[in-house]
């Protein structure tokens, strides 16, 4: 889930750059149309959505009821990758058209990550990988146990190629060799999303699964337990500020938006202003500075620009926005 850093990184670097001019990236959604759907009615547009305006949204496709997770090659832009329920779905035309590479053994698939010709999907049996630019996909599941092989989340370590972390249901899995093997790092328990910082990629955070949130300074070998006061709460989603890794916040279930501007050591709940405490997403925004994308459970997705003393709504009422991520335009 959440921003994919490559791009991030790409266009922090080009700001730096003198005289540089960066292209702003566009904010996609993965989400499902969810309130009010009756299994085997017709669906309503579920799948990948662009942002054009203020409240307006595209559709891009493919039209699923389980669409959670978009990546892209950050060499190719045009080729995208989705997380489908039936599968890995790429397109090598920036989403004008799909197809599914992988056959039955790969469904529901959580995330996917991609870096330059290489891409990662991790399912509801594990990990899956490919190295020709998602033509072809093969399980990648050494060292995960079984029990422990259900991948909700799945991110590449923007400082190291092929160094891939796993948030699965026996607790944060990395792998050094681009998800050939993998060791288990950190107390076994299930893990919801991972995030790394864009400007200290030593820094992680975990949101987890009714054990609350940990962060990692040493790029995710060990994890401590952070934000006490939470520690039983359900965190879906965690995002780091690309600019001032000292500003988190994270998507909780029954506590609504966490907000953190010391690195983690003390947390705010921010609620007020929102139609409902669970949160499903959460995404600061890679074009506009201190701006957080909040996305809630079938109430639509708000922004806010001072960290959650004031909301505006930004449309999608009635959806599970299962990731956010900023993409640049497809050639």
């Amino acid at each position: 889930m959440m921003l994919r850093r490559w791009c991030l990184i790409a266009l922090l670097l080009a700001v730096a750059a003198p005289g540089a001019t960066a292209q702003p990236l566009r904010l996609y959604a993965a989400l499902n149309k969810s309130k009010g759907y009756v299994v085997g009615s017709k669906l309503s547009a579920s799948g990948l959505h662009r942002l054009e305006a203020d409240t307006a949204w595209t559709f891009i496709g493919w039209n699923s009821p389980r669409i959670s997770g978009v990546a892209a090659d950050p060499a190719t832009p045009s080729r995208r990758y989705l997380a489908g329920g039936n599968g890995v779905l790429v397109s090598q035309d920036g989403g004008r058209s799909w197809r599914i590479p992988t056959d039955w053994r790969v469904t529901e698939v959580q995330d996917v990550a991609a870096e330059p010709g290489r891409a990662y999907a991790g399912s509801a049996y594990g990990v899956w990988r490919s190295e020709d630019g998602g033509r072809t996909f093969v399980e990648s599941n050494m060292g995960i146990p079984v029990m422990a092989r259900y991948t909700q989340d799945i991110e590449v370590d923007a400082s190291r190629p092929q160094r891939v972390l796993a948030a699965t249901d026996g607790g944060v899995y990395i792998s050094e060799d681009g998800a050939r093997s993998w060791r288990r790092a950190g107390a076994e328990m299930p893990i919801y999303d991972l995030t790394q910082s864009a400007t200290n990629p030593r820094l992680w955070y975990a949101g987890t699964s009714g054990h609350g949130l940990f962060r990692s300074e040493d790029g995710g070998v060990t994890w401590a337990a952070v934000a006490p006061r939470f520690r039983t709460t359900t965190f879906m989603s965690v995002t780091v500020d690309p600019r001032d890794a000292r500003r988190v916040a994270a998507a909780s279930w029954g506590q609504g938006l966490l907000v953190s501007t010391d690195g983690g050591r003390t947390w705010t709940a921010r609620t007020r202003g929102l139609p409902t405490p669970n949160i499903h997403n959460v995404l600061f925004d890679a074009n506009r500075a201190g701006r957080l994308w909040v996305a809630t459970t079938e109430a639509g997705v708000f922004t806010t620009d001072d960290l959650g003393r004031t909301f505006r709504y930004a449309g999608m009422n009635g959806t599970l926005v299962f990731d956010l991520a900023f993409l640049p335009d497809a050639p």
